[in-house]
C-alpha cells in the first residue's frame, strides 16, 4: 500500500470513528495505531482533523465530563479519569467551573438512586452506602451531608 492510499485509509478511519462520538487525540491515536497505521501517518491525519474543526480535546472534554456528571460521577472520579482520557486537570478544572454542578445534590441523588429514600438500619449498610459513593468520586463531606439529608427526609 502506498503512503497516499495509507493516509487516505487512515483519515477515512478517523473519520468514521469522530461520525460515532467524540474521541480525545489520545484516544484516537490508540485506535488508529490498533488498526496498524504509522506513527508519522497518524499525526498527520490528526493534525489535519484538528486544523479542520473535526477533532478538539476541549470539544471531547466537555461532551465527556457532562456525561461523567449526568451518570453520577463525583469530581474526584472525573479527575481521576482524566489523564487515561489523555485530558490535562486543568482543563477539567476550567469545564467544571463552567459547568459548576451541585456536587452535593449529586451525591444526594446517587444515594437515593443506588440504595433508595429509607435510610441506612445498621453500620454495615451505612458503611455500604459509603463506600459506593466515595467510588464514584464524591468527598466524605459531601457523603455524609447526603446521608444526613437522607435521614431527615425519612423523618419528615
Amino acid at each position: 500500500m502506498t503512503a497516499e492510499n495509507e493516509r487516505l485509509q487512515a483519515e477515512e478511519t478517523l473519520i468514521r470513528l469522530l461520525a460515532r462520538r467524540e474521541h480525545s487525540a489520545r484516544e484516537l491515536k490508540q485506535k488508529l495505531k490498533q488498526r496498524g497505521f504509522d506513527h508519522q501517518i497518524i499525526e498527520m491525519v490528526l493534525t489535519k482533523a484538528q486544523e479542520n474543526g473535526w477533532q478538539s480535546d476541549n470539544r471531547f472534554a466537555q461532551v465527556w465530563v457532562r456525561a461523567c456528571i449526568a451518570k453520577g460521577d463525583g469530581v474526584r472520579k472525573i479527575m481521576a479519569r482524566a489523564p487515561q482520557k489523555g485530558l490535562s486537570s486543568e482543563l477539567i478544572e476550567d469545564i467544571l467551573q463552567t459547568e459548576q454542578p451541585n456536587w452535593n445534590q449529586a451525591c444526594y441523588e446517587r444515594l437515593i438512586k443506588k440504595f433508595g429514600e429509607t435510610p441506612p438500619q445498621d453500620q454495615k449498610q451505612r458503611d455500604k452506602m459509603i463506600r459506593h459513593l466515595m467510588q464514584r468520586g464524591y468527598s466524605f463531606g459531601e457523603i455524609k451531608q447526603a446521608l444526613d439529608r437522607q435521614a431527615n427526609a425519612d423523618a419528615d
